[in-house]
This record gives structure tokens, C-alpha cells and sequence, in this order.
């Protein structure tokens, strides 16, 4: 008899419908992270000021560009210009190259579609000619 009990009992928990409730009141939720933001932002204030002491009449340094020799900028422009023409002249090297074989390679197309042409059109006595 008891297992017919706990089975009603389980049949109608089972058969309930069940919603999910917050542990904790709204007010006090919204209370906690506002406590939780303003804490945060006291100790970001802190870290701030605390920074500051360690660095007493400080300023924070301007950003001043590094002085440059005329000289060394006109070596290294000419260093540069030269880079420039020998990288052109090796493109224009490779480009040669590439458009002989470009010609290459449809004149031995031309040539394979002739000899194709030629095999596909043999005279007709070879063709009943018996074989050993």
C-alpha cells in the first residue's frame, strides 16, 4: 500500500506545472548592484588617486619627434630609389620571361592541333591494310 501512495503522490507532483521563482526580491537584487557598482567605482577612484601620490608633480612628458639628419634621410631615400629601380627591372625580367613562354606555349598548341588534325585524316588504303 505504501507504493501505491507514493506513486499517487510522485503522479501528482509530476503533472503540476512548475515556474521559476527569484530566490530574492527584486528591491534587494537592484539594492546589491548598486552597492556593487558604486563600491567598484570608489575603488577605481582610489587606485587613481593612490596612482597619482606615488608620482608627485608630474606631468605627463609631450610627444616630441626625434630630430633627423638631412644627410643620413637623403642616403637612405637614394637607398631606397635603388631598391625601387632594381625590383622593376627584375618584375620587367619575369614578365619577358613569362610572355616567350605564353608564346611557347600556343605555338606548340598550334603545332598539336595540326598534328591531331593530320592523325584524324589518314588515307583510306592504310585503313584496310591487314595487320601481322
Amino acid at each position: 500500500m505504501v507504493e501505491r501512495r507514493f506513486s499517487r503522490d510522485a503522479d501528482n507532483l509530476t503533472h503540476r506545472a512548475y515556474t521559476l521563482q527569484p530566490a530574492r526580491p527584486l528591491v534587494l537584487r537592484v539594492t546589491v548592484w548598486v552597492l556593487v557598482c558604486a563600491l567598484s567605482a570608489a575603488g577605481g577612484a582610489a587606485a587613481v588617486a593612490a596612482w597619482h601620490t606615488q608620482r608627485p608633480g608630474r606631468t605627463a612628458d609631450p610627444c616630441n619627434a626625434a630630430p633627423v639628419d638631412a644627410g643620413r634621410e637623403q642616403t637612405e631615400l637614394a637607398r631606397t630609389r635603388l631598391a625601387l629601380a632594381q625590383e622593376s627591372a627584375a618584375r620587367a625580367a619575369v614578365q619577358k620571361t613569362a610572355d616567350g613562354a605564353a608564346a611557347d606555349v600556343a605555338r606548340l598548341n598550334a603545332e598539336a592541333q595540326f598534328l591531331r588534325g593530320q592523325s584524324k585524316t589518314k588515307p583510306p588504303a592504310q585503313a584496310g591494310a591487314p595487320r601481322r
